[in-house]
C-alpha cells in the first residue's frame, strides 16, 4: 500500500507539474503578446506624434511670413525705383534686467547668441532700456550693446527708480559704450530729438512715456509732441517715435493708444514703436493726412525679461526697410518680423539660465541632434506662434 500511494503521489506531482508548465507557457505567451501589442501601440503613437510634429512644423513655417504682404504689394517693387538707397532699421522691445537675471545671468552674452544675427544687416537697431545701470548691471549693458543695439529710449516708468542720479548714470554709461540715448527731458526740441545720419539721410528719433508723475524724462503731451515733430520735419527726412504706453500684460490696445497714435501720425510720425505692455500687440500700416504710408507697432513685447508669465515671453524683432529717393525723400518700404521667445531653463541653473530663442528655428530643429529644448518648451513655442499670428491678424 505505501508503494502504491508513493506511485500515486509521483503521478499527481507529474500531472501538477505538467499543468503548471502549460499554465506558465500560456501566461508567458499572453504576456509576450501584451508586450508586443504595447510595443506596437507605442510605435504607432510615436509615428502619430512624429506626423503631428511634422505637420505642426510645416504649418508654423508657412505662417511666419511677411506680416504686411498686401501692403507691401501696394507699394511699388524696389525694382521700379532708380536707386538702391534702402535704410534697414531693426527694433526690439523693453530691455529689462530683473532680479532673476541679476542672480543667475553670469554670462549675459549667452542670452543673445541665437538672435543677434538678425541685426547684422541693419543700419541701426533701437529699443527701450528699462534698466537702471549700476556696477552690478554694467556687464548686462555691455552684452546688450554686443547683441547689436545702437539707440535706446530712456523714457519709461522705471527711469527714476534710482533717482535723477541713477538716470544720469545710466545715460552716461550707455553713451560711453557707444549706445545713443533719447528720451531724457531737455529744454528744447533740438536737445530732445535725436537725429542720426544713415547713408546721407537724416532720421529723427523721438521718445515719450505716459505721465508717471516723475520728472526727468519726456512725458507725452500733445503740445510737446507737436513741437518736437515740427523740429524733426524741418531737420530730418523721416521720423520714428518710441512710445512707452498701454496696459501691462495685455494684447489689447487701449483707446488712449489709438488716440495718441492718430495724433502722432497726423503730426509727422512715420513710424511708431511701442513698449511697456510686456506683451505683443497688433501692428498696422495707416495713411497720414497726406496719404503717406506710416507704420504703427503698438507693442513688440520685451527684448529681455525674467517674467514667468508665458504671454510675456513672446517677443518680436522688427525689421523695417525705409526707401530714400534721389531727392532725399524717405518713405516706408517694407516691414517684416522675427518671433522670438525668452527661454528660462529654471532656477536650478546658476549660469546661462536665460536665452532668447529663435522660435522658427527651434521648432524646425526639434527632435534633431541640434535641438536644445524639450517637448514642453516645443509645445510652448508652437502655442506662441499661433498666438502671435492671431494677435497680428495673420489668421
Amino acid at each position: 500500500m505505501p508503494k502504491r500511494r508513493a506511485r500515486t503521489r509521483r503521478k499527481d506531482n507529474i500531472i501538477i507539474k505538467t499543468i503548471s508548465n502549460k499554465v506558465f507557457i500560456r501566461v508567458s505567451c499572453v504576456l509576450i503578446a501584451i508586450i508586443i501589442l504595447c510595443l506596437c501601440i507605442m510605435r504607432l503613437l510615436n509615428i502619430k506624434e512624429n506626423e503631428k510634429i511634422a505637420q505642426e512644423k510645416a504649418r508654423i513655417n508657412s505662417q511666419i511670413e511677411d506680416i504686411f504682404t498686401a501692403t507691401s504689394n501696394s507699394i511699388n517693387s524696389l525694382d521700379n525705383y532708380k536707386t538702391d538707397s534702402i535704410i534697414r532699421l531693426s527694433a526690439v522691445g523693453d530691455i529689462l534686467c530683473g532680479n532673476s537675471l541679476k542672480q543667475y545671468g553670469k554670462d549675459y552674452n549667452n542670452i543673445f547668441t541665437d538672435i543677434s544675427k538678425y541685426f547684422k544687416d541693419s543700419d541701426f537697431t533701437i529699443g527701450t532700456y528699462e534698466t537702471n545701470i549700476t556696477e552690478e548691471t554694467k556687464s548686462f549693458a555691455d552684452a546688450v550693446k554686443n547683441s547689436g543695439i545702437d539707440v535706446v529710449s530712456l523714457a519709461h516708468n522705471h527711469a527714476l527708480d534710482n533717482g535723477i542720479d541713477g538716470l544720469n548714470q545710466t545715460k552716461e554709461y550707455l553713451e560711453s559704450i557707444e549706445v545713443q540715448t533719447v528720451g531724457k527731458s531737455e529744454d528744447t526740441s533740438e536737445n530732445r530729438v535725436k537725429i542720426i545720419e544713415i547713408k546721407g539721410t537724416k532720421i529723427a528719433i523721438l521718445a515719450y512715456t505716459y505721465d508717471n508723475k516723475k520728472q526727468g524724462v519726456n512725458i507725452y503731451s500733445e503740445d510737446l509732441v507737436k513741437q518736437d515733430l515740427e523740429y524733426a520735419e524741418q531737420n530730418a527726412s523721416f521720423s520714428i517715435v518710441m512710445m512707452h504706453w498701454g496696459n501691462v500684460n495685455t494684447n489689447t490696445i487701449s483707446d488712449e493708444q489709438e488716440r495718441q497714435s492718430q495724433f502722432l501720425i497726423n503730426n509727422g510720425a512715420d513710424i511708431i514703436i511701442g513698449a511697456h505692455p510686456s506683451a505683443v500687440q497688433k501692428m498696422q500700416v495707416v495713411q497720414n493726412k497726406d496719404f503717406k504710408d506710416c507704420f504703427i507697432a503698438y507693442s513688440i513685447g520685451d527684448y529681455t525679461s525674467d517674467f514667468s508669465v508665458e504671454n510675456a515671453n513672446l517677443e518680436l524683432i522688427l525689421n523695417i526697410q525705409i526707401y530714400v529717393d534721389k531727392e532725399g525723400n524717405a518713405s516706408l518700404y517694407k516691414v517684416d518680423y522675427t518671433p522670438v521667445y525668452m527661454f528660462d531653463k529654471g532656477n536650478k541653473f546658476k549660469e546661462n539660465r536665460f536665452k532668447i530663442l529663435d522660435m522658427k528655428r527651434e521648432i524646425a530643429d526639434f527632435g534633431t541632434d541640434v535641438s536644445e529644448i524639450d517637448k514642453n518648451t516645443y509645445e510652448k513655442l508652437v502655442r506662441g506662434v499661433d498666438r502671435l499670428n492671431s494677435i497680428l491678424g495673420n489668421k
